[in-house]
This record gives structure tokens, C-alpha cells and sequence, in this order.
């Protein structure tokens, strides 16, 4: 079988999981810099597609090393993204954990709402924070990727255009 963009996105996202999920059972802290190992991976799987692709096809434009770079990212993305969801499905006891934290929060320092008005904010917040965490997700790893893909291929591009 050969390895295109996409089944090599479909690796690296599932590898980026496995981190997390080892991460998630080991107890690290989401502020520990061992979280960037799942940007280097996503970052290496990038890198890894564009790079095969220039070797096997000698392609120097920059429009077929982007668009390999992009397959891997939206494969990797999607993983990431289905992923999350159902991390989220399954750690509702957390979501609620956050908002009870914050409507208590709000309870002792919003002057200008009522408790009825806050508990509606809370009903809001269940309601949208699984969306919103998750096209959070997707948009930074589609930025990060496009940042990375663009790097990657300019950088081949310019190296094959002066060589």
C-alpha cells in the first residue's frame, strides 16, 4: 500500500491521539510542556507528506507541495476533531464541573445580573462549550497546519528554484 497525504495525516492525528491519551491517564498537567510533543508530531506528519511527495514525484511547484501538506492536515485535523468530541462526550461531569464553577463564581461577583439571568448564561454554556472547544481545535490546528505547510513548501520550492 502506499503512503499518500492523507493515510500519512490519518497517522499522525492518530498518533497525536495516543499522546493525549497516554498524557490524559498518566495525570500531566495541561500546562506541561511535554503538550508540544503533539505539535511536533503534527508539525513531523506535515513535513513528513510534503517531503515524500517532493522525493517521489521530483514536483518543485509550490501549488502540488502545498496542497500535499494540506491533505495531511485536514486528516490529521478531522482525527483531532472526532477525538475531542468524544473526549467531551465522555467527561460531561467535567463540563459540568466548569460551569458550576463559573456560575458560582458569578453568583458572588455579577452586580448587574440576576440568579435567574446567570443560571440562563449557564444553560447557555452547556448548551455551546462541546461547538465552541471544538471549532477552537479545528481552527488553531488548521492555522498551525497552514503555517507549517506553507513553511515547508516555500521552503522546498525556494530550495529547488535555486538549485
Amino acid at each position: 500500500m502506499k503512503l499518500n497525504a492523507t493515510i500519512k495525516g490519518l497517522i499522525t492525528g492518530l498518533l497525536m491521539v495516543a499522546v493525549a491519551v497516554v498524557f490524559y491517564f498518566n495525570k500531566i498537567d495541561e500546562t506541561s510542556p511535554l503538550n508540544y510533543l503533539g505539535y511536533v508530531i503534527y508539525g513531523l506528519g506535515i513535513v513528513w507528506s510534503i517531503t515524500s511527495f517532493a522525493r517521489q514525484t521530483q514536483s518543485t511547484q509550490f501549488k502540488d507541495l502545498f496542497q500535499q501538506g494540506f491533505r495531511c492536515v485536514l486528516a490529521a485535523t478531522l482525527i483531532l476533531a472526532l477525538y475531542t468530541f468524544v473526549y467531551f462526550k465522555l467527561n460531561e461531569k467535567e463540563i459540568e464541573a466548569v460551569v458550576q464553577q463559573a456560575k458560582q463564581e458569578r453568583l458572588r461577583t455579577a452586580k448587574d445580573r440576576t440568579p435567574a439571568e446567570i443560571e440562563t448564561e449557564a444553560q447557555q454554556t452547556r448548551k455551546y462549550y462541546i461547538p465552541f472547544q471544538l471549532s477552537i481545535l479545528v481552527f488553531s490546528n488548521l492555522f498551525t497546519g497552514v503555517i507549517v505547510t506553507m513553511a515547508t513548501s516555500g521552503a522546498l520550492y525556494l530550495r529547488n528554484k535555486n538549485a
